[in-house]
């Protein structure tokens, strides 16, 4: 073989290499992302702003326009909606848009990345670091579900219905149960 050609076994173990450095690499990055959320929700608490329910909630940088301000700003992205919250020397600043308007979401790449998430006449940036991707993926990952359904349903409330048909009579014991198990990941 020539200098530059690689045999197919050459080419596959240099391939393994690549694949298991990447994947280090995403499960670092993973690591970071999750420390990072726990840190963010915690620090949320203390602010005053309630995140129980959040799927994701990160802190972010305070834009150029967001004067007057003492905390950096956190962000959550909920089932329903996305929210920036800050504190500032006028009071708490509270931006939120709903998943259900929500037209596009950017993630700007460079030194410090931002995610803006667009929406009919409103637009919400957060300068954030390592989470760009992941906050971009999580509304992205939550939009199909809104967008399908009207709203997002609570998967209790969808067995509940279920039942009442069952008692109508308009659905089987088997449907029920087999339904049942889809909607609550049996």
């Amino acid at each position: 073989m020539g200098l530059f050609k690689k045999t197919d076994e050459e080419k596959a173990a240099k391939q393994l290499k690549v694949d298991s450095f990447n994947q280090k690499r995403q499960e670092r990055l993973s690591d970071a992302q999750d420390k990072s959320e726990k840190k963010a929700r915690e620090k949320a608490a203390k602010a005053g702003f309630d995140v129980n329910d959040a799927t994701y909630v990160f802190s972010c940088l305070p834009n150029d326009d967001e004067k007057g301000s003492f905390n950096m700003p956190f962000g959550a992205v909920f089932v329903d909606r996305v929210v920036k919250f800050q504190k500032r020397w006028t009071g708490n600043v509270i931006e939120e848009i709903s998943l259900r308007s929500v037209t596009s979401v950017e993630v700007s790449k460079g030194l410090l990345p931002t995610v803006s998430v667009y929406a009919s006449g409103n637009t919400i940036t957060f300068k954030v670091g390592v989470e760009a991707q992941k906050i971009a993926s999580t509304i992205r990952e939550l939009l199909p579900k809104v967008v399908a359904t009207g709203s997002v349903l609570d998967p209790i409330a969808q067995v509940e219905k279920l039942a009442l048909l069952l008692e109508k009579g308009l659905l089987t014991k088997e449907e029920f149960e087999k339904k049942k198990r889809e909607l609550l990941d049996l």
